[in-house]
């Protein structure tokens, strides 16, 4: 199992490696949403990497998937968050009756998805669309042709719904097919979301 350690691995370098890019030009959510995938690696690689006997991967099975789940979930809601606010000026974002409606939303949706875990994955997805929504309609701002921003906002989605446990290879190969294309979707929204921007729309 150690050879899960090593793709999950990647997805960890190449978030932390976004989420510092995203920092340095003051962008908080979009480097939280991106932290919260690469921490659900984290376990992973502390999980199949350090295991010897196969009781850490049984001890951490069920926190690693809620961190993988309703982790991947609270990351979109992050994710979409700073895209929100790129798009409206910071008089019209911090502290504005949008940014709370969002939040308020956002904690609601959280605590349901908590609270009834089987409407995690359908969150996931909601919020998913959100986002590469948002992205594309932000293609300007973010100064990347349309195609591009969909097709990268789009592939985390496509690599749930196409590789995630997927019945039709071999859990192995499933699984690091899914890890590699999520750590390259990471290092993609390092790029995207750090294009030069005003600094009104830093959040």
């Amino acid at each position: 199992m150690t050879h899960y350690a090593l793709s999950e691995l990647l997805i960890v370098l190449a978030g932390v490696g976004a989420a510092q890019a995203c920092l340095s030009q003051g962008h908080k959510a979009a480097a939280l949403g991106i932290l919260l995938f690469s921490g659900a690696a984290a376990l992973g690689v502390v999980r199949f990497g350090l295991d010897r006997d196969g009781s850490l991967i049984a001890a951490l099975a069920d926190v690693h998937r809620l961190a993988g789940t309703l982790g991947g979930t609270a990351a979109m809601t992050a994710l979409v968050y700073d895209l929100l606010a790129r798009r409206a000026s910071a008089a019209h974002w911090a502290g504005s009756p949008l940014q709370w409606r969002y939040m308020v939303t956002v904690s609601v949706a959280l605590a349901f998805a908590m609270a009834f875990p089987v409407l995690i994955v359908p969150l996931f997805a909601i919020w998913s669309l959100i986002f590469i929504t948002l992205a594309t309609r932000s293609a300007a701002l973010l100064q990347l042709p349309p195609a591009q921003v969909f097709a990268l906002s789009a592939l985390m989605l496509l690599n749930v719904l196409l590789f995630r446990q997927a019945a039709w290879l071999p859990p192995a190969v499933s699984w690091h097919i899914f890890h590699v294309l999520t750590a390259v979707w990471l290092a993609g929204l390092g790029y995207a979301l750090t294009r030069p921007l005003p600094a009104a729309s830093r959040a």
